[in-house]
């Protein structure tokens, strides 16, 4: 009798730890995938801020040439020879040679190379061109990492949320987004389970709104992929389904006196 209760209390423990792996699975799923595509997003960004500190720079030579009249020469152009001069011609003492150019602290053989070639083959009004269109690449992508910053955020805090089993904060997510009262879907989850996610484990009806197997597996359900013991996705999937006018056929005594 004793080894009895030993085995049931085995396989007791394994269904426990399946459950709780199965419910845990979905959240961090999400998560994992949201970091990556944040990751990914902020690869891109620093990509395109790279491309904009480039035409900046490739824009503020070609302005300077322009402001001091230097030209930057073409290397695909070939200077014509320069004249040698006869014995006749000699200066006057009235022309003074041109000071050369003293290159500045900053004036690196890296930073000015790259900006200067890029100003020789384009024009200060194409320059400006490309700076507006690196401006609002960085812009673009500045709004998707941002974006996805805060849903990773987000999913951080249901999981969470999850985890602790605090479902009024779940709730007030899901009542907002499908536009159906909190307070009553609250009211059903208690009458329902108590909120407890495994009510029911050994009953054809599971979770915290007493999903049966089949009707969490049908079509409508948005969130049938998830597990039933998913807290987050059953409240979801609730408020859904109020909102499809659902509740009073699926909660057939809960919905009329509690929400």
């Amino acid at each position: 009798m004793s080894r009895s209760k030993s085995w049931i209390a085995v396989i007791a423990i394994t269904v426990a730890v399946a459950i709780l792996a199965a419910v845990a699975l979905p959240q961090k799923a999400a998560a994992t995938s949201l970091k990556s595509r944040l990751t990914s997003a902020k690869r891109v960004l620093r990509a395109h801020n790279h491309r904009l500190t480039a035409a900046e720079a490739a824009l503020a030579a070609a302005v300077a040439v322009a402001d001091t009249g230097l030209a930057i020469a073409d290397p695909a152009v070939t200077p014509a020879p320069t004249a040698m001069p006869t014995p006749e011609a000699t200066p006057t003492p009235d022309v003074t040679p041109a000071p050369d150019v003293t290159p500045t602290p900053d004036m690196t053989p890296a930073s000015v190379a790259a900006p200067v070639a890029v100003a020789a083959t384009l024009t200060v009004e194409e320059l400006r061109a490309r700076v507006a269109k690196a401006r609002r690449a960085v812009r673009v992508w500045k709004l998707r990492v941002h974006r996805l910053a805060k849903r990773y955020r987000f999913r951080l805090r249901m999981a969470e949320w999850e985890r602790r089993g605090q479902w009024m904060p779940i709730i007030r997510v899901a009542a907002a987004r499908y536009h159906v009262s909190a307070g009553g879907m609250y009211r059903m989850m208690m009458r329902e389970s108590g909120g407890q996610r495994y009510a029911g484990s050994s009953s054809a009806f599971k979770g915290l709104f007493q999903y049966y197997t089949g009707t969490w597996a049908a079509s409508w359900n948005p969130y049938r992929r998830d597990s039933i013991y998913d807290g987050s996705s059953q409240i979801f999937a609730t408020a859904y389904a109020i909102s499809r006018g659902m509740g009073r056929q699926m909660w057939t005594t809960t919905f009329a006196s509690q929400y």
